[in-house]
């Protein structure tokens, strides 16, 4: 029993007729915060795939997924002292999907999610455990595969606030572009890995001058550039998306081909 609701037993709850419809019902109370729930039926959906010795393709998709939700549920729910297993199994049984693939469907390797996503995860759960150390090798491994990977930076700057994470860090922000305003929240969006939002960058530039004075003016720089730029958006000098603009512009006609008429 989890709070007032029973769970039902492997073969109510999957079936395993469609187990991505289990994902998704997991996702779904994810996403509604009921986060024991999803921990529950995420690890009964995980031992049943685990179960099944001789995989399909689909099926190490799915058990792939489940893992990485476990992971996520754990960050969530401040457990992630608990997840070092499912870390690992699902590095393991990322492994095994390539290997799969390459295989019996090799047309399905560019659909995977990057590498890069899954050692993002995973640092961010070993930082959150104290883990500092492999913290730190997980987000440099996803800023290798994915170089300018703000999000990784980010985080590697906050598990390890070195010279050398805080300039990377720097340097990403500024190869992530402009500060935009989406759906009424400003947020810098790299071209090729996750936005961020841009209160959460400003809080790490601060923790960063404060943990090396050496680079503190450094930060605060940045810090006010970021700071104008979404000032001139609030005041109607910047386009909410200076990208967006940019491509729209260039689609506008150069000349007025009507004076050729």
């Amino acid at each position: 029993m989890i709070g007032k609701e029973s769970l039902p037993q492997h073969g109510a709850m999957f079936g395993m007729q469609d187990p991505s419809q289990t994902l998704v019902q997991i996702e779904r109370y994810m996403d509604g915060g009921r986060l024991e729930l999803s921990e529950v039926m995420a690890t009964q959906f995980c031992d049943l795939m685990l179960s099944k010795k001789k995989r399909e393709p689909q099926d190490q998709v799915f058990l792939l997924k489940g893992l990485r939700l476990m992971c996520d549920i754990y960050l969530m729910r401040n457990k992630a002292d608990q997840s070092l297993g499912t870390i690992k199994r699902m590095h393991r049984e990322r492994k095994a999907l390539v290997r799969l693939l390459q295989k019996h469907a090799p047309n399905m390797l560019a659909s995977m999610q990057p590498e890069e996503e899954d050692h993002l995860r995973a640092g961010r759960l070993y930082a959150a455990a104290g883990k500092n150390k492999a913290a730190k090798k997980a987000f440099s491994k996803c800023e290798r595969l994915s170089p300018g990977h703000l999000l990784a930076a980010l985080h590697g700057a906050r598990s390890a606030p070195s010279k050398p994470h805080i300039e990377r860090f720097m340097g990403a922000i500024q190869t992530a572009g402009d500060v935009i305003l989406a759906n009424g929240q400003f947020q810098l969006q790299p071209e090729n890995s996750p936005m961020v939002m841009l209160d959460e960058v400003l809080a790490t530039l601060d923790e960063c001058a404060r943990a090396m004075p050496a680079l503190a003016a450094l930060c605060q720089q940045e810090k006010e550039r970021l700071e104008g730029q979404q000032q001139a958006i609030l005041q109607g000098e910047q386009a909410a998306n200076a990208r967006l603009q940019s491509a729209l512009d260039n689609l506008q006609p150069k000349h007025d081909y009507y004076q050729y008429g």
